[in-house]
């Protein structure tokens, strides 16, 4: 009889409770409700804001340890308010990650520790301009009939200090490390003797090329080095026309990113004169401007489109090197080659 009865008012609560649950609440059920509501808003803003007051005095970049205010000194908090926790702890985070980063930039998978990793802007502007319209040559630098992988940052910092050194009377050793210095800095004596390697010509063969070099960033440092001194041996090599008197004409050609330039030079006494003179042709896709000058004299040609231009320069000195300067219009970066003349 007891179960019965228990049963019986377990069944008329829930009945009731349900029917509570139902039913619409009455307006003064609802203010009251309301107002008790924005007392607890009102407890809430002010412990949030006391946790954000401490929470501002933190400057994670100040210590290497990020201290979390007390919250025994504050009002619980509610479950709602986590996010508002979370998001803070990620701002900051991330300010501490970023300036770590900044502090200490990561390497790449081919840099080491110790590595230069400072590009000044000026230079790389100049390797900008420089790719753009020289990179196309880039493909045709070649050593023992194999072309010379390179990125085209290194190669027009190969570039640009060939030309800087091309007019030089360096030894030939000296020439190349020059010419690649400033990319292995404080390498100068593993440059020297790989030097030696590149001026003995593709019948030596370097050990540390035993390995085959698919890309220059996958090569090993001394590889990079070797890779770099025989790009500049190219690279000088065809910046530099050495003119025989009264011999066959000299030619270079250059890719560029608008066409080929063809270089034709000869030194020589015409049957009609009494005095050598240099004559220098070029073949330009675009419009141009060649100049020829050397210690006390110079000519200048130039022309608005696509074509042959000729430079002539009567009684130059002899056993002397001439600056030949190539500037295609509408680009900033010129190209320039060595005249070499020789009388005998």
């Amino acid at each position: 009889m007891m179960n019965n009865e228990t049963n019986k008012q377990v069944e008329t609560f829930e009945k009731n409770f349900f029917d509570w649950l139902l039913s619409k609440p009455s307006s003064t059920e609802i203010l009251a409700v309301e107002e008790s509501q924005k007392a607890i808003e009102g407890e809430n803003m002010e412990a949030k804001i006391r946790m954000y007051e401490e929470w501002e005095e933190l400057d994670p970049l100040d210590s290497e340890e990020i201290d979390f205010p007390d919250y025994n000194e504050s009002p619980p908090m509610t479950l709602g308010e986590l996010p508002t926790v979370y998001n803070r702890f990620e701002s900051l985070l991330q300010k501490r990650l970023k300036a770590e980063i900044e502090a200490k930039p990561p390497l790449f998978p081919w840099e080491e520790a110790g590595y230069n990793t400072y590009y000044p802007d000026v230079e790389t502007q100049d390797w900008v301009s420089q790719i753009s319209l020289w990179a196309s040559q880039m493909k045709n630098i070649r050593w023992r009939n194999l072309s010379i992988p390179l990125t085209d940052s290194v190669f027009a910092q190969i570039l640009q200090s060939c030309q800087e050194i091309v007019q030089s009377d360096l030894l030939p050793g000296s020439r190349l490390v020059k010419a690649v210095d400033n990319l292995f800095p404080g390498q100068s004596q593993s440059l020297n003797n790989l030097a030696g390697f590149v001026l003995a010509g593709p019948s030596r063969n370097p050990e540390v090329l035993s390995d085959p070099v698919i890309t220059y960033n996958s090569a090993t440092p001394n590889q990079q080095m070797l890779l770099s001194l025989m790009a500049a041996e190219e690279i000088l090599s065809s910046l530099t026309l050495t003119c025989h008197l009264n011999q066959s004409v000299v030619k270079r050609q250059w890719e560029t990113a608008v066409g080929w330039i063809n270089i034709e030079a000869e030194y020589s006494i015409p049957e009609d004169r009494s005095s050598a003179s240099l004559r220098i042709k070029g073949q330009l896709p675009v419009g141009a401007t060649l100049k020829l000058q050397g210690r006390e004299a110079q000519t200048t040609a130039q022309r608005s489109d696509a074509g042959s231009l000729w430079l002539e320069l009567f009684a130059p000195q002899p056993d002397q090197k001439y600056e030949l300067t190539i500037k295609l219009l509408n680009w900033d970066e010129p190209l320039k080659f060595a005249v070499c003349l020789q009388d005998l």
